[in-house]
């Protein structure tokens, strides 16, 4: 089983059901089904499995009654102590009550667990003919007549496909192993109720403190993050700061970008947005009016001509950004970035703030 929650789905086996004996209302089930009722997880339930499990339990529960039939005969000496503790088992037990008491307890379950039922009419005919005379899961050489856990595979894998998210397949059966490992990740095998529940819970017990949460996230994606913001930042419009208006930055170069400072300004289960304190260098040509080059007409008190010059300036620009993440679910495996934007689009340069890297006269008539 993975280290991490990859999926709130989970289809539970037959063979499952049987190794925790049926108990849907107690222990490791009865925790399934409440986390199922919190909508921590969401229970499918297949037709196949649930005609199998009544079965199950109409043969167990008469087999139980039959039992119990055989063991009075074997005690009936204490037929004689009627003030005995245990003196109600010769009470008369029929095999309906029995089965009636067992299938309404499966009832229940299904009424309070499960989240949706699937369509066996999605399982592929082609897919399982073929499987079946090349042996492949869940058929194999000892078990040629498992059509029933064909159609709950492959009608589970179609499901899967079709919402776009991966299942847990909770079961004891190794061949469902077999065609989980080769459903191209879709399909998620474990075998251990107790530890997926665990599993279900630490992945709970950190979305307790959703900031850590979010914040975790947020440095799994934090080259991510940087990647986009560099690209950002070359898509901001710089300006010259307190020139003329003829006055212009050409070949902006924005690059080695850094997060100062992070802050988390909202976040629930499944979404945290940040806003980032960010510096970065830009490389820019200011192309600006040289007065002290340009030609002067007294008379008329203007210029006759402006002559330029351009410089090439390294600035150091600090701003805000902001970020949003999702992690659908409430599952850190989901974690993507949805979304990363610089404050201002508009951004003016100081010519005269920063090392100037090299400079260019224009000649006076230069067009």
């Amino acid at each position: 089983m993975t280290e991490k929650l990859e999926s709130r789905f989970v289809l539970v086996d037959t063979s499952m059901y049987e190794r925790k004996n049926f108990q849907f209302h107690q222990y490791a089930l009865g925790r399934f089904k409440e986390l199922c009722n919190e909508h921590t997880l969401y229970l499918l339930m297949n037709p196949v499995i649930e005609d199998e499990v009544r079965s199950h339990l109409v043969n167990k529960g008469h087999e139980a009654a039959k039992h119990i039939k055989d063991f009075k005969k074997t005690i009936k000496i204490l037929r004689n102590l009627p003030d005995l503790k245990h003196h109600g088992i010769f009470e008369e037990l029929q095999k309906a009550t029995v089965e009636k008491m067992l299938l309404d307890k499966f009832q229940d379950y299904i009424d309070e667990a499960v989240y949706e039922n699937l369509n066996l009419d999605t399982a592929k005919i082609s897919s399982i003919v073929t499987k079946y005379f090349n042996k492949q899961p869940p058929f194999s050489d000892g078990k040629k007549n498992e059509f029933p856990d064909a159609f709950i595979l492959e009608s589970l894998l179609a499901w899967s496909k079709d919402k776009k998210t991966q299942v847990y397949v909770l079961s004891t059966d190794g061949d469902m192993e077999s065609f989980c490992n080769e459903s191209d990740g879709w399909l998620i095998y474990a075998n251990n109720l107790d530890k997926f529940i665990n599993l279900v819970l630490t992945n709970e017990a950190e979305l307790a403190d959703i900031s850590k949460f979010a914040e975790k996230q947020f440095n799994t994606l934090l080259k991510k993050i940087e990647e986009t913001l560099e690209e950002r930042i070359n898509d901001i419009e710089y300006t010259t700061i307190g020139y003329d208006i003829d006055d212009e930055v050409e070949d902006v170069n924005a690059y080695d970008l850094h997060i100062l400072e992070k802050n988390i300004i909202k976040a629930d289960r499944e979404y945290a947005e940040f806003s980032l304190a960010i510096k970065y260098t830009v490389e820019a040509w200011h192309r600006l009016t040289d007065y002290d080059r340009s030609i002067w007409d007294s008379e008329d008190k203007k210029y006759l001509f402006t002559a330029q010059t351009s410089r090439k300036v390294l600035h150091e620009v600090r701003c805000n950004a902001y970020v949003w993440i999702e992690f659908e679910d409430g599952l850190a495996v989901n974690t993507f970035l949805s979304e990363a934007n610089i404050e201002d689009s508009y951004i003016e340069l100081d010519p005269d703030n920063g090392a100037e890297l090299d400079h260019r006269e224009h000649d006076i008539f230069e067009e």
